[in-house]
Parts: C-alpha cells; sequence; structure tokens
C-alpha cells in the first residue's frame, strides 16, 4: 500500500486560499447593489409677498357736499375735482361760503391783499349786493404754470358769466379755514377768449399774452440836442431850470405809455361784478 504523504505546505496553501476566498467574498459583498440616494431636501416656497394696501380713494363729491351742506348752486364734477378729500373740502368750503354770502367765514380764508378788498366790499354794500344775484358758480381745478394749486370759480349772475381764479394753499386742517386764497389776475373781456377742454390752461395762456404785451418796450423817441457849452446864455439858462435840468420845460428822452391793457398783479376782487 503506497503511503501517500501530504505535502508540507498544503496547510499554509489551504489557509492562503481561504484567505483570498473570504477577501473575494467581501469585495463581491461589496460590489452588490448601490446603496439608495439620500432623500432629496425638500425646500419650501417662499410666502408670497403681502397683498399691496388698498388705494385711498377720494370722497366723492357728492358725499361732500351732503356731509358738509355745501350750497346746491355750487357744481363741482369729478373729473374737475381735486385728488385728496383735504382739497375738495377746502375748494367746496371756499365757494360756499361766497355763495351764502358768508363775509367773515370767506376773510378767514383769504389772502391778506383779498380779505382787504372784501371788507371794503363789505362796508359798501357792493359784496351783498353781487352775491344776492349769483345763480350758480361752476367749479373746475387744476394747476398754474408754477406747480400752484388752482380752483376756477365761473359765477352765473343775471344770466351773465364771470370768472374768477383763485390760487390756494392749505396750511392745515380746511375745515377750521387752514387755507389760504389768493385772486390771479383776470385779463379783460376773458369768457370770451378761452378756448380748448382745459378753461384753466387757456385762462394763464392769455395771462401771458397779456403780461407781454404790458411789457413790450415803444420805440425810443430820439431829441436831436445841440451843444450850447460856449455860450453864456445857455449857462445862465440851465442854472435856472431850462432843458435837461430838474424842471427843466424841454424834457428828456423817454418811452411813450404802453398802448397795451395793464393788468394788475393782484387781481380784480369783484365776484359778480362788471
Amino acid at each position: 500500500m503506497t503511503n501517500l504523504k501530504r505535502p508540507r505546505n498544503l496547510h499554509k496553501t489551504s489557509l492562503a486560499l481561504i484567505g483570498v476566498s473570504l477577501a473575494a467574498a467581501t469585495m463581491l459583498a461589496g460590489c452588490g447593489e448601490d446603496p439608495p440616494p439620500p432623500a432629496p431636501v425638500v425646500r419650501k416656497a417662499p410666502p408670497p409677498p403681502p397683498p399691496p394696501p388698498p388705494v385711498e380713494t377720494a370722497t366723492s363729491i357728492s358725499d361732500l357736499m351732503a356731509q358738509f351742506n355745501i350750497d346746491p348752486r355750487i357744481n363741482m364734477t369729478e373729473d374737475t375735482a381735486p385728488e385728496t378729500d383735504e382739497e375738495r373740502i377746502a375748494v367746496l368750503l371756499f365757494f360756499d361760503a361766497f355763495v351764502r354770502g358768508n363775509d367773515g367765514k370767506l376773510g378767514d380764508m383769504l389772502s391778506e391783499p383779498d380779505r382787504f378788498q372784501l371788507e371794503l366790499m363789505v362796508k359798501n354794500g357792493s359784496f351783498a349786493k353781487s352775491i344776492d344775484k349769483v345763480e350758480m358758480i361752476d367749479v373746475q381745478t387744476g394747476m398754474s404754470p408754477m406747480g400752484d394749486s388752482v380752483a376756477l370759480g365761473i359765477f352765473m349772475v343775471d344770466t351773465d358769466f364771470q370768472p374768477t381764479l383763485w390760487a390756494y394753499e392749505i396750511d392745515g386742517d380746511p375745515e377750521r379755514g387752514e387755507v389760504s386764497f389768493d385772486a390771479e389776475p383776470t385779463p379783460p373781456n376773458l369768457m370770451n377768449r378761452v378756448s380748448g377742454n382745459n378753461l384753466i390752461q387757456s385762462w394763464y395762456r392769455i395771462l401771458g399774452e397779456e403780461m407781454a404785451r404790458a411789457e413790450e418796450m415803444d420805440e425810443e423817441i430820439e431829441i436831436p440836442s445841440q451843444d450850447f457849452t460856449d455860450t453864456e446864455e445857455t449857462k445862465s439858462t440851465n442854472s435856472g431850470g431850462g432843458p435837461g435840468g430838474p424842471g427843466g420845460g424841454g424834457g428828456a428822452p423817454g418811452r411813450r405809455k404802453p398802448t397795451g391793457p395793464i393788468v394788475d398783479p393782484n387781481g380784480p376782487f369783484n365776484p359778480g361784478g362788471n
């Protein structure tokens, strides 16, 4: 019987094979299915912006007239009214004092020059006389070329129309009369000259034309002159107040009076008058 001997290194070889097999098994186990990816991060959408604040709309003219008991002879439409309640109230109260003949309340809302003129009209009775004839006041508002708030009042007096234009500035609470109205100049024969849809703009255009005419320089009158310095007679004449001297009768070169109408910069305060 043949005696088979185990190779001496068989045991080590077997151990090596077992180690390789274990390593291979470990690698195979590691090369299996990939682990699931991490869950995506859910990002919340930002909250929607807050809604814009509600737009404040001005109180209607009809509501303000009822609230402040404005005389119904005053007519102001929404498309020609100011944008804010403050201005609407100021304009309505101003013309309400006009049409009611309330000179005390009206005077508190006038600039100083116009208040002085009103006091004169109250004393001589012309204010009450003219206001008694007012049948209606058509009111429009807008802006002057200088950016001032203005109110146009067209007084209907005995089937005739008398326009007045006022620049105004609110100093506080219009309900307490803390507002100042200042009369703008009125060009002559205005109602027959205004045109277009914007009567206030037309008013200032005509006023500008009148002011330009008033400021035009007429041609200068040239007076011929002679040199009398060598004569003693002329010297004595000049010393006695002759031509060119103080109080001389000859007169100095000058300009002729303007031919165009002169516009009063303060404007007439004559509501309902002629």
